[in-house]
């Protein structure tokens, strides 16, 4: 389970606890998701950690996840990625609005 950091990523631990768990081989994941056997093996062992999030689906599928774990193994998949910041605990920055703000309400123009 090396990488070139010394040891497989979460995601690829993930993925095979998750395999492991259906008691599935890399070919037989590979078969019901439609998904390499290499491009498996190289996310297990860490090597491949960008994978998009159709491959990520289509894994999903062929492990038939609950949309639970569906979920975690997105969220460690994200993670893995460069640039990747930790999920903070929820609170927005003062500066920013939320989503789907358009306009502001009860406000009069041209003051």
């Amino acid at each position: 389970m090396e990488t070139g950091a010394g040891i497989a990523a979460p995601f690829g631990r993930l993925l095979r606890e998750l395999r492991q768990s259906r008691r599935l081989t890399i070919e037989e994941l590979a078969e019901a998701s439609g998904v390499s056997g290499r491009a498996i093996g190289d996310m297990e062992r860490g090597r491949s950690r960008r994978p998009h999030r159709g491959t990520i689906t289509a894994l999903a599928q062929g492990l038939e996840l609950d949309e639970a774990t569906h979920a975690r193994l997105l969220a460690a998949a994200r993670a893995a990625r460069p640039g990747a910041r930790p999920a903070e605990s929820g609170r927005a920055s003062p500066h920013t609005l939320p989503r789907g703000v358009r306009d502001f309400v009860g406000r009069r123009g041209g003051n």
